[in-house]
């Protein structure tokens, strides 16, 4: 005989009930409609790669997994033209048009549409190893012709007369070693078009020895040729590695600001336009950046890419001449795409580049770049809202949605907050010069407020006597910005895995559940147990 719960057990069956039932919805959903994040894997730049991989580790907690091999971008650029290996890449130069007779490289010419999406700032960064009476010197002030003189052969030696006017004292006489990428490199592709741009004769003049019978105007390339007793390597890593070894002295070699400061080691302070030495701070590289432009003609050869010229002859005294960013090159609706795309990979994507153009770019400082200005993010939205699947870009007047550091509800901070030079910067003033007053944030003006000092020529705990040229310290630094603070992750705001919410509701279904059951059946067992 069938035996009916009495009327008192109700809760129990009630509890019962609404846990089959959130477990048939459970059961009832495909993967798909769960809205779970699909893994998305990317290649290229090593310029950009330390960013890149921390903001994918602070999104893997919210379920959205990013692979990246730092492979160049180069390398990138060649895995995202065969379609089926990535879902994006990572590539400071856009994809090159054949006319680089310096790397002999050809046309590349993808058959899938595309998109160039601004990701993160930064400066090429001058890293050197020179040491005198057993101390490595920290305050190396540099201008810019100088530094293109050492990477044309045309300055040898770290005595040249040249550096002592820069500097302000005389260095060892001892041989330069240049060390320039041997890969394909965004470094130097940022580096070698600042050259062909600012100094376009030498630059000529340096392609004709190198490779006579080039074609001139002499372009800028990936592929850094050989000169002298330059030393190549490969990767940006390697680079570093050498610079920073034992056998490293008397070494120069360029590369992202992110890798000196992971190897803690002294960069030089770069003559900008309007007499300053400075340093490729998060804010002096910002600064800089407010001047790039992306060409949005559609019948240019040149849409979507990035225009620096105006980079290079800013005449802010915070500005960093040789500042960039790179791009993420990503899918575009109403053209081919990729046959390893869909729309999950789409919302993926849209995904991590929604976070890193707005609070990732929080983190930008102290992992060695510089935030992204709203000019380019501005930008970056547009394209973000082109990749298929796309969950849209956040409103960029919505600090909530979007909180950049450089910019909020969509109007600029960063010209009035970011900090000038010493006036111990000026070009002309001596090793010795002391500075002791400080003016934390700018006027936002084109030039700085007398006797403002907000950061000096050389890294945390760097030391020079006139005319010793004995700067010591740990080097990197800069701008009285906390460059080489330790970075963890953090607690951000994405989209949730729909997975995760159904489980969060059947968790909940259970818990009411078992409350509502508990109380009734814990009394009917009592009761049986004051009978027996």
């Amino acid at each position: 005989m069938i035996r009916f719960p009495a009327r008192g057990k109700r809760p129990v069956w009630a509890g019962v009930v609404v846990l089959m039932a959130a477990l048939a919805l459970l059961a009832g959903q495909s993967p798909a409609s769960a809205g779970t994040y699909a893994t998305l894997s990317g290649s290229g730049s090593s310029w950009a790669a330390v960013a890149l991989d921390q903001w994918a580790q602070d999104l893997e907690p919210n379920g959205l997994t990013v692979n990246f091999n730092e492979d160049g971008s180069a390398a990138g650029r060649g895995d995202y033209m065969q379609g089926s290996q990535v879902d994006f890449a990572a590539s400071d130069p856009p994809f090159r048009n054949g006319e680089d007779e310096l790397a002999n490289t050809g046309a590349e010419n993808p058959a899938y549409g595309y998109s160039y999406v601004p990701d993160v700032g930064g400066g090429t960064a001058f890293m050197y190893h020179l040491t005198v009476g057993g101390h490595l010197i920290t305050n190396l002030r540099l201008s810019g012709e100088t530094l293109m003189k050492i990477f044309t052969g045309q300055i040898t030696n770290w005595d040249d007369p040249e550096i002592t006017k820069d500097y302000g004292a005389q260095l060892p006489n001892e041989p330069i070693i240049p060390v320039v990428r041997s890969d394909g490199s965004g470094a130097t592709y940022f580096f070698t078009r600042w050259m062909a741009h600012v100094y376009p004769q030498q630059w000529n003049a340096f392609c004709q020895k190198v490779h006579p019978g080039i074609k001139l105007p002499c372009p800028q390339t990936e592929f850094y040729p050989q000169f002298g007793n330059a030393k190549l390597e490969s990767g940006s890593n390697a680079v570093s590695v050498y610079v920073t070894s034992s056998y490293g002295e008397g070494s120069i070699g360029y590369d992202e600001y992110a890798y000196a400061l992971n190897a803690h080691w002294p960069v030089v302070a770069m003559e900008n336009p309007a007499g300053y030495y400075v340093l490729p701070s998060a804010s002096n590289v910002a600064v800089a950046l407010t001047q790039a432009q992306i060409n949005e003609d559609a019948s240019s050869p040149n849409f979507l890419q990035q225009d620096l010229d105006d980079v290079y002859t800013y005449t802010d005294p915070r500005s960093y001449p040789l500042s960039s960013y790179s791009y993420l090159i990503v899918p575009k609706s109403g053209s081919g795409i990729p046959p390893i795309f869909n729309d999950n990979v789409g919302r993926s994507l849209s995904t991590y580049i929604d976070f890193y153009l707005c609070q990732g770019q929080q983190q930008a400082a102290a992992l060695g770049y510089s935030p992204l200005p709203i000019n380019l993010v501005t930008g970056a939205f547009l394209q973000v809202n082109k990749i298929p699947g796309t969950i849209g870009a956040p409103n960029i007047n919505d600090y909530g949605a979007c909180n950049n550091p450089t910019f909020v509800k969509g109007q600029d901070v960063l010209l009035k907050d970011a900090p000038y030079p010493s006036k111990c910067q000026k070009v002309g003033e001596p090793l010795a010069c002391d500075a002791v007053s400080t003016e934390p944030k700018g006027s936002g003006t084109a030039s700085p407020k007398p006797g403002s000092t907000s950061s000096a020529a050389a890294g945390p705990g760097s030391t020079a006597s006139a005319g010793t040229g004995t700067g010591t310290g740990t080097g990197g630094g800069g701008s009285g910005e906390a460059l080489n603070a330790n970075v963890t992750g953090s607690v951000v705001s994405v989209p949730g895995n729909g997975a995760d919410d159904l489980l969060l509701a059947v968790l909940t279904a259970l818990a009411v559940a078992v409350a509502v059951a508990a109380p009734p059946s814990v009394a009917a067992y009592l009761r049986r147990r004051r009978v027996r």
